[in-house]
């Protein structure tokens, strides 16, 4: 008898420890504002009112902060994917565990595009107004999904193009955006269509920026069977580039200070900005490309076609987009965003 209770005071001691440990790390720890690895607003401490615990919100509200601002977060993430994968589980956290590292998850719509390019069309004429559908990875990498699993896109030239070339390493693994070189098999299909002649990928310079990127899908698990590689396909064109009508500090295509950071695409127009206006050594001709992050590393191969490109993200353009470019002298309008999927079991 004696022993026992020799144990359960042992077990209320250390888990008396482990409780004061946490909150200390509680009061000790700022909150995080913002995820880099999962690309997202993290939860805040909620304020306390007698109100919003009678209504049962404040409960909620404290369950969410405590799940995001929980001590040591990243590695709790990673030793439960951990755990389910030993458990055999090929889905985890809405991420799919495919074969050979590749993950994949249903896309989300970012922006009502059908509805933009029409109205756009409206506005510019049908002739104006191109469209690039970024085909998500599963469509193309059918062979790398985990088995029952099916997702469906565009069936177009860019789409076409991915497919010819779907043995060459055209999607990140741990991330949902495609390569450099991704990118430009979609440039090349649409520059075809529009009868322009693509740059010759045989005669950019090839530069790795990373040999260890992870992208969005390892941050949201934690959880990755190979790194990435980064590369650059320099289009070797001279621009200059304003973000948000000057107020931002940013200035050029390329920001390599991110790098080695956490969210190294942001190497690729500094991310996602309401705008960028970028001026190139081309004469003639102003391009509007409104997108979502897919074209972030499409817009390089832009610029040998273009004097001007004005970058719009409509998740962040505050004002009317068609207004304001009906003011810019654009002759040309490109949609560049990826299609809503979903996961299709067979």
């Amino acid at each position: 008898m004696k022993r026992e209770n020799q144990k359960k005071a042992i077990f209320c001691g250390v888990f008396f420890v482990v409780l004061c440990g946490f909150w200390l790390a509680d009061v000790l720890c700022k909150d995080r504002i913002y995820s880099d690895w999962e690309k997202r607003m993290l939860a805040q401490r909620p304020e306390f009112t007698v109100s919003s615990l009678m209504e049962g919100t404040y409960g909620t509200s404290y369950e969410e902060w405590l799940t995001d601002q929980f001590p040591g977060r990243d590695r709790w993430v990673s030793v439960k994917t951990r755990c389910e994968i030993l458990l055999g589980k090929k889905e985890i956290q809405g991420i799919y565990l495919g074969k050979e590292g590749y993950l994949f998850a249903e896309s989300t719509q970012t922006a009502d595009w059908d509805k933009l390019e029409q109205q756009m069309q409206e506005r510019f004429g049908k002739e104006a107004v191109s469209r690039i559908h970024a085909p998500h990875a599963g469509t193309v990498l059918q062979e790398y999904l985990p088995q029952g699993i099916r997702f469906f896109s565009a069936e177009d030239d860019v789409l076409k193009n991915l497919e010819a070339h779907k043995n060459e390493y055209i999607y990140f693994k741990t991330d949902h955006h495609w390569t450099m070189l991704g990118a430009y098999y979609a440039y090349e299909a649409w520059a075809r269509q529009r009868g322009m002649k693509p740059l010759e990928l045989e005669l950019m310079d090839r530069v790795v920026l990373r040999e260890d990127f992870l992208g969005t899908h390892y941050g949201k698990i934690h959880y990755t069977a190979g790194e990435d590689q980064m590369e650059f396909y320099d289009p070797g064109i001279s621009c200059s580039a304003v973000y948000d009508l000057g107020t931002s500090t940013v200035s050029g295509l390329y920001q390599p200070q991110h790098l080695d950071g956490e969210d190294a695409y942001r190497y690729f127009l500094d991310g996602n900005h309401g705008l960028v206006q970028i001026t190139t050594e081309q004469t003639g001709g102003h391009l509007a490309v409104l997108k979502d992050s897919f074209a972030n590393n499409l817009v390089p191969f832009l610029t040998a076609h273009y004097g001007k490109i004005t970058v719009i993200d409509p998740r962040y353009f505050r004002m009317d987009i068609g207004e304001w470019l009906s003011e810019q002298d654009v002759t040309e309008v490109l949609i560049v965003a990826q299609d809503t999927t979903k996961v299709t079991y067979e």
